[in-house]
């Protein structure tokens, strides 16, 4: 067991170091088509900014938003409701000028790269 285990995780971190598949935006219509649990730009009733898709099961004030290509801040950011979020660190966004979420319209704070 401990012989393959030292075969496969090399092989597994170079992939992830490589890119693969985790170096490509993910794919909007997989979440578009699950309604159930996503709303994406242009459904009814959702407003978001082009190639984004919100997570309608997230609880409380905080929730996930997905970014598609061709957007180039994909693949994810969060979302709050709450003020204090103008003062939780935004890893998200390494140009944040003050590392902070930061407030694309009154009332609602992300955390990921400014437009």
């Amino acid at each position: 067991m401990l012989k393959r285990s030292a075969v496969v995780v090399p092989a597994v971190a170079a992939l992830v170091w490589l890119g693969g598949p985790a170096m490509a935006s993910p794919n909007q219509d997989v979440f578009d088509a699950n309604d159930a649990v996503w709303g994406c730009s242009g459904d009814t009733g959702v407003e978001l900014p082009p190639y984004h898709c919100i997570n309608a099961k997230s609880q409380g004030s905080t929730g996930v938003i997905k970014v598609f290509e061709p957007d180039t801040r994909w693949p994810v950011e969060s979302i709050s409701t709450d003020p204090k979020s103008d003062t939780r660190p935004c890893p998200h966004d390494p140009a944040a000028t003050d590392g902070t979420w930061w407030s694309p319209v009154a009332g609602v704070w992300v955390c990921h790269h400014r437009p």
